[in-house]
């Protein structure tokens, strides 16, 4: 529905920015890594960045901490990946 702008033109209300590459490409790893731990991560970030794939969270195990790397890596494309979830 167009709004009126001042002057008393119409113009388009202000749509949210499509998703960047990064962005999807970050929520499929995200998502890869809940379905292979079973949720198993907590505090869960995934964040992709000039060429670069880094993993933030916490998880109670090594296992789950290498299972969130191998979901990871399926996705990454190469790109150099950061392990930094915490085991606690």
């Amino acid at each position: 529905m167009p709004v009126a702008a001042s002057g008393g033109s119409l113009r388009k209300p202000s749509l949210p920015e499509p998703a960047t590459d990064a962005e999807k490409l970050a929520a499929s790893i995200e998502r890869a890594i809940r379905i292979e731990t079973c949720g198993r991560v907590r505090n869960l970030h995934v964040e992709v960045t000039r060429g670069r794939v880094l993993l933030v969270g916490r998880c109670t195990s090594y296992y789950t901490k290498q299972m969130a790397q191998h979901a990871a890596m399926i996705f990454s494309g190469g790109r150099e990946l950061t392990n930094n979830i915490e085991v606690v």
